[in-house]
């Protein structure tokens, strides 16, 4: 009897300290903000650029600087990154960085001559945090009036920080890019046959 009692009682228990910690507030990460803040002065110069070459060399030396994108890459393999050999990863790891800086010039290039300020920032961990942006002066009712930039900063145990993804009103850059290349690995055999059937598929991308 004693045993058909507890179960009930350790769900409810549960179920009031998950309904506890969903309503607990997310506070908001002042170094990670300062650190997008930054990064988005130098951004908001290069939107700036004249002409198309020099804004998508500036986004290059932004994403060189800010971006880890040896964690991105190995992200954007999913589960197949524990399959992939050193001689395949040797070959991705440059290629993957060709054609992400590629994705971040065509997106960004939508916020040519528009400013972006920091508007905010959520902590999902101690090292996993959301820092939101915003056009400024955006007109009411214009393109860019509920847009909401994000920025996903991995803060490592030295205190470090870098961006690991980017993306507007939810959707997410690197997390679309694991949704293709797992898709692409998948339908080409999976485990090794499918991880050089996508590198093949982003040398044709990046022209090589």
């Amino acid at each position: 009897m004693q045993t058909s009692l507890a179960s009930p009682a350790r769900s409810f228990l549960a179920a009031v300290a998950f309904a506890a910690a969903a309503l607990s507030p997310a506070f908001a990460d002042e170094s990670a903000e300062a650190f997008v803040s930054q990064i988005l002065v130098e951004a908001n110069s290069v939107f700036g650029a004249a002409d198309v070459e020099t804004r998508n060399a500036g986004i290059e030396t932004l994403v060189d600087k800010y971006v880890d994108m040896n964690r991105v890459a190995r992200f954007a393999l999913g589960q197949y990154a524990r399959v992939a050999t050193d001689e395949q990863m040797a070959v991705y790891r440059p290629l993957f960085r060709k054609y992400a800086t590629s994705v971040y010039q065509s997106t960004l290039d939508a916020y040519t001559g528009e400013t972006l300020e920091v508007t905010g920032s959520v902590d999902r961990s101690a090292r996993d945090i959301i820092v939101n942006s915003k056009v400024v002066g955006a007109k009411p009712g214009g393109q860019y009036a509920d847009l909401v930039v994000h920025w996903r900063v991995y803060r490592a145990g030295d205190g470090a920080q870098t961006i690991v993804d980017a993306g507007a009103s939810g959707v997410w850059l690197a997390i679309e890019q694991q949704s293709t290349f797992k898709s692409v690995i998948a339908n080409n055999g999976g485990g090794a046959a499918g991880i050089d059937a996508l590198i093949a598929d982003l040398k044709a991308k990046v022209g090589e």
